[in-house]
């Protein structure tokens, strides 16, 4: 696997937990979101409301502050969340905690620590841009342990900039290049049709565009 400079140790100083909690929502989902990638915070929660049931098993990958499974607010999930930064995982657990999540310290390019067919809804909000490598190509493992946990008819959906294949803006190529720059993201050459060679591991995978920014969904074989 091609990989990017930036590791998980690196990056730590970036996704700590009192920066999560006090400063995601108006820097990320309420600030780059739209100023940058024109893509208001209501299409990523739709993912959610369209992906998630009550009392659905989901595993979230890279939760971040919990933002949006708590804007989706549904009830009695049975909840995992997945993430390489241990802050990360304590803001999303503390503002999701009426969900008693099952938080999981692990590499999403490795394989997950759930069984096989045990989960009902898989979602990864933004998070395919951040994960270390310098095309989607390179990061297609996180698809097939994906594919593993999901049950056949579960629902995979998510969200990424793209850095290929969607239109930008000069605002958000400069942001695009300032962000990779710095390691918070890994989106070089991640394009549309890595995505969708990507996704073809489900089945009705639709795929939707909002700015630079393409959302999806898909079902478990």
């Amino acid at each position: 696997m091609s990989q990017c400079p930036t590791t998980p140790s690196s990056m730590a100083r970036w996704w700590n937990r009192r920066a999560i909690r006090d400063w995601y929502d108006p820097l990320v989902v309420h600030g780059t979101y739209k100023l940058l990638w024109r893509c208001h915070v209501r299409h990523v929660t739709g993912l959610y409301l369209n992906a998630i049931c009550d009392n659905d098993t989901v595993l979230e990958i890279g939760p971040a502050n919990g933002a949006h499974l708590d804007r989706a607010d549904r009830q009695g999930l049975n909840l995992h969340l997945l993430d390489v930064f241990p802050g990360s995982l304590r803001a999303a657990s503390e503002r999701l905690e009426r969900y008693a999540p099952v938080p999981h310290l692990a590499d999403a390019l490795e394989p997950f620590p759930l069984a096989e067919d045990s989960v009902d809804a898989v979602v990864m909000s933004m998070v395919l841009h951040c994960l270390p490598g310098r095309s989607i190509a390179d990061k297609e493992p996180v698809f097939d342990h994906i594919a593993d946990v999901l049950r056949p008819g579960g629902t995979f959906a998510g969200a990424t900039v793209l850095a290929e294949g969607i239109p930008h803006t000069r605002r958000s190529r400069i942001g695009l290049n300032v962000l990779n720059k710095i390691g918070l993201f890994s989106c070089y050459q991640d394009s549309l049709t890595d995505l969708q060679h990507a996704l073809a591991r489900f089945d009705r995978v639709k795929i939707s565009r909002v700015g630079s920014v393409a959302l999806w969904q898909g079902v478990g074989r």
